[in-house]
Order: C-alpha cells, then sequence, then structure tokens
C-alpha cells in the first residue's frame, strides 16, 4: 500500500505542496463518499472529479486511475484501524471492544467491502492492507494472551492461532451483521461474541 506519509509527487515529478495535498485529498474523500451510493467498479474518473468540483485533468494529476486512487483511501482507513489495538478486552471489557470494532466497520462499511472484495480475488496491495486492519486487533489480543500464558492459564492451542481465530471472527460478524437477525438481535450478537472473546481468553 502507498504510504501517506511519504512525500507526494505530482504527474511532472514535483513533490505536492499543501494546496495539491489539499486538492489530492479532495479527490480521495469524494471517492470515499461516492462508495456509499455506487459499486466500486462503476465509479469513473470523471465522477470524482465532478464529485470534488474540479477536472479529470487534475485528477490524472495525481493518480493514473480510479484504482489507484482507492490505494489511497485504503491506506487511510488501514492508519484509522490503529484505534483498535487500545482497550481490546481482559475482565470486564469485552462487550466494548465488540462495539469498537463494530463501529469502525459501520463508519468504513463501503472501503472495507472493496477491500475484501480485492483481496480475495488476490490483488497483493489489498491483501496487504487487509492484515494491517485485522492486525490492529490481533495485536492487543496477542498481549491478552500473553497475559494468560503468565498467569499459567495455558491452552494446548497455539496462542498465535487463537488471536487469527478471533480476529477473523470479529471481522466477519461486523462485515455481515444484517445477516445475523434470524439468530438474534444486533445486541444479543455482540454479547455473544464478548462471551466467546472472554472465554477464549480465559478471563473471569
Amino acid at each position: 500500500m502507498p504510504s501517506i506519509t511519504a512525500d507526494v509527487r505530482a504527474a511532472d515529478g514535483r513533490i505536492a505542496g499543501p494546496r495539491a495535498l489539499a486538492t489530492r485529498q479532495g479527490l480521495v474523500d469524494s471517492l470515499g463518499r461516492l462508495l456509499s451510493s455506487r459499486p466500486f467498479r462503476d465509479i469513473r474518473v470523471i465522477d470524482i472529479a465532478r464529485a470534488a468540483r474540479t477536472s479529470p485533468a487534475t485528477f490524472y494529476q495525481y493518480f493514473p486511475s480510479v484504482e489507484n486512487a482507492f490505494e489511497v483511501l485504503a491506506a487511510h482507513v488501514a492508519q484509522q484501524s490503529s484505534t483498535l489495538s487500545s482497550g481490546m478486552p481482559l475482565a470486564g471489557g469485552a462487550r466494548a471492544a465488540v462495539d469498537r470494532w463494530f463501529a469502525f466497520w459501520e463508519d468504513h462499511a463501503p472501503v472495507l467491502r472493496v477491500i475484501d472484495t480485492m483481496a480475495a480475488e488476490g490483488d497483493e496491495r489489498f491483501v496487504q492492507a487487509r492484515s494491517v486492519l485485522l492486525s490492529a486487533a490481533g495485536q492487543a489480543l496477542g498481549a491478552a494472551l500473553d497475559q494468560r500464558r503468565a498467569a499459567a492459564r495455558a491452552t494446548a492451542v497455539p496462542p498465535k492461532a487463537l488471536e487469527g481465530v478471533l480476529v477473523t471472527l470479529l471481522a466477519s460478524a461486523a462485515a455481515h451483521e444484517a445477516g445475523f437477525t434470524a439468530w438474534g438481535t444486533g445486541d444479543e450478537l455482540r454479547d455473544s461474541l464478548a462471551f466467546l472473546v472472554t472465554t477464549a481468553l480465559g478471563t473471569p
């Protein structure tokens, strides 16, 4: 994924200044808004340019394609996932952590759906983006599992594998929350996830 902190260069090779960076960010933000109302593959350069109140020529000053602009958007969302690593549960905190995970998914659902689709198609750029997203929660769960080992609550299940299973479960449930209504309400789903997390971590 592209770095969002490295120097940004326009098509002519010049390093973008503050005004150019604002224009570039406006294009990325416009793409994000468009994703809320139409499929990614239906979005054209001219759509993004119009939404940003600029021209296709300006778009091409910063991005060679819509997909490249989305790559930058995905990197922004992946960076924001670092908030998921704070306060992941031990005793009493599992439900709050589940709520935080679901809130992140709801806030970024259009972008996350595209990342999942592109990753499933084998695009390594978005496989990497998805890995960054999931590792945010994984790091905190890993720390909790380390505490479990230190407290002599060892298990035959390798901690890293257990961490991966829990993160995958959280991601899948958050992405498909609407499809779980046959098994209970949203609160019941989240309470059940919190129960599974605390049980896996061996907390009281």
